[in-house]
């Protein structure tokens, strides 16, 4: 894991993207800055100790479970959850938090979740689509125009 994090500025906050963290990365995350660790994996992914790991290193703990199927379920109720998550991260970097945000060893969850949350605080999708790819060219080219289309309309 990385002993440096690449940061977007986000209000009075800052999010970042990575792997999920080791106990031992939780502390030292916690001495680069970071005040919360944002969880996107599913309660069958989530190993249930995470939570006490993130809460032993003194850092804030949300869950965002989702898989990308759920970005394309096309029911209301799904939507609403995609939307309080998004209204969540936004809300805890209103108020000046430093989000780790993790999903598989992937990362897609994570970049589609940042540029759905870039759309939500109305960044256009063209500089919202660099922000995701600042994180890692490779990764976010892997991501189709049809998963960014469906993370933009969680927003609508």
């Amino acid at each position: 894991m990385t002993s440096s994090l690449s940061w977007f500025t986000v209000g009075n906050g800052r999010i970042t993207l990575g792997a999920r963290p080791t106990p031992d990365y939780l502390t030292k995350l916690r001495g680069l800055g970071v005040t919360h660790i944002a969880t996107i994996q599913t309660s069958e992914e989530n190993k249930p100790e995470l939570k006490n790991d993130v809460a032993n290193a003194g850092l804030h703990w949300l869950w965002l479970p989702f898989n990308i199927a759920d970005i394309f379920v096309n029911n209301d109720t799904e939507k609403a959850f995609m939307q309080q998550y998004l209204q969540e991260v936004a809300e805890t970097l209103r108020e000046g938090g430093q989000v780790y945000l993790h999903c598989d060893g992937n990362c897609e969850r994570c970049r589609l979740f940042l540029y759905a949350l870039c759309i939500h605080q109305r960044i256009p999708a063209s500089s919202a689509y660099n922000i995701i790819h600042s994180f890692g060219g490779d990764k976010a080219n892997q991501l189709s125009r049809r998963e960014l289309q469906q993370a933009a309309a969680i927003v609508a």
